[in-house]
């Protein structure tokens, strides 16, 4: 055979054969590399699939709020606060990177809903106690104090998840 009628012959067939292999198929469908999660976001939706529909989740001695839930909405603004009687917390956004999360048991006589919030205190309407968000000279739930700061709790926040360590 000449080797012009071969090439004739045998090139097409040949490049037909590699069109057609799957070797070039699964090269040409190769998947994109995935990225492993670190710990804290895989913590993060774990948690997230496991709220309920108020929000939240307790487990343990830490409570986490999901805070693009309705209930936790105003939060978005400073100087904004939530208070939760579910959980007995007042939640306080006091800058944007700034959450905080107090005791709303009043240590006067324990009132937990007639809470407003001014100028860096929360005042309890029932008998007009004013306390303060500082974390010294901590007044304690139905202590009779009249005055003081309210008890404080440990809270982090990672992306849309704040979780209060009520340890």
């Amino acid at each position: 055979m000449k080797r012009e009628k071969f090439i004739g012959t045998i090139c097409p067939l040949l490049l037909a054969s590699m069109l057609a292999s799957p070797v070039l198929v699964s090269c040409s469908k190769e998947e994109e590399p995935t990225i492993p999660l670190s710990e804290e976001e895989e913590a993060y939706l774990n948690i997230i699939a496991l709220l309920n529909e108020d929000g939240y989740l307790t487990e343990g001695k830490k409570l986490h709020i999901h805070l693009n839930h309705k209930r936790y909405q105003n939060l978005d603004q400073n100087e904004s606060f939530v208070n939760d009687m579910e959980n007995g917390l007042l939640l306080l956004r006091k800058t944007e990177d700034a959450l905080l999360a107090f005791d709303n048991c009043c240590p006067h006589l324990g009132s937990r809903n007639q809470w407003t919030y001014n100028n860096n205190k929360f005042r309890c309407n029932n008998h007009g106690n004013s306390f303060g968000t500082s974390e010294s000279f901590t007044s304690y739930c139905s202590s009779n104090s009249r005055s003081g700061n309210l008890r404080q709790f440990p809270i982090t926040v990672f992306n849309d998840l704040a979780t209060v360590d009520f340890s």
